[in-house]
């Protein structure tokens, strides 16, 4: 994914050689990997919204707090990438996966997602997830400036709709939306790579979900 995301200028150079964010390191972020044989094709993470809230609420307050106020809770997509050349296998893999991503949102409670993405991809989201554009053009800081979009996707918006059939027609087994956890030392060796990378200065905020969890009860480690 990250080499994908530099060879686009959409991230700079990293010691890790890998694209990472404090987002990846809560428990309400989930990452989906498509697989030929034994060597991952795609993926893309689904960021809950949370403790630290989602990431483009940094460029699209009002949009993402008219969302929020109108009771739904929201996952945001990111980090989406192939390292494939034939754009043909990148959309029948996205579709699936988008498939999969929805029923494990719909599985964890979450009523839509939102998308900040370059305007080249947005009609992909459009096109084959069935997003609507909520928010003009911005500068994207975690793509390294690049120009964004903002886009949302209701799951209950498409009842009764062939995209609602394709998305929930054919349940996935269950197996396929149990969430995968990270174990204490895989944690912190991501932590650690963070902090190499210069990406965040303090685990403060990170530290910050747990002592709220801890106080509230929402833990999900």
């Amino acid at each position: 994914m990250y080499q994908s995301y530099y060879d686009a200028g959409l991230a700079v150079d990293t010691p890790s050689g890998m694209r990472l964010t404090p987002f990846h390191l809560v428990p309400t972020t989930e990452v989906l990997v498509a697989k030929l044989d034994d060597t991952v094709t795609s993926t893309l993470s689904m960021i809950g919204d949370g403790y630290l809230g989602l990431p483009m609420q940094s460029m699209y307050p009002r949009e993402i707090k008219e969302l929020r106020d109108q009771g739904l809770r929201l996952a945001e997509i990111g980090s989406l990438a192939d390292r494939r050349d034939s754009p043909v296998r990148f959309i029948e893999t996205f579709a699936e996966l988008g498939r999969l991503l929805v029923q494990v949102a719909h599985s964890r409670g979450i009523d839509g997602f939102v998308v900040a993405t370059h305007p080249k991809h947005a009609r992909l989201y459009k096109r084959v997830m069935g997003f609507r554009q909520i928010g003009e053009l911005s500068d994207c800081p975690y793509a390294n400036g690049n120009p964004a979009v903002a886009l949302v996707l209701k799951f209950d918006e498409h009842a009764g709709t062939s995209l609602h059939e394709r998305y929930f027609g054919n349940p996935c087994p269950p197996s396929d939306l149990v969430q995968y956890r990270w174990d204490r030392d895989t944690r912190s060796y991501f932590r650690r790579a963070l902090q190499r990378d210069k990406t965040i200065a303090t685990l403060a905020g990170i530290q910050g979900y747990y002592n709220w969890a801890a106080i509230t009860g929402n833990l999900t480690v």
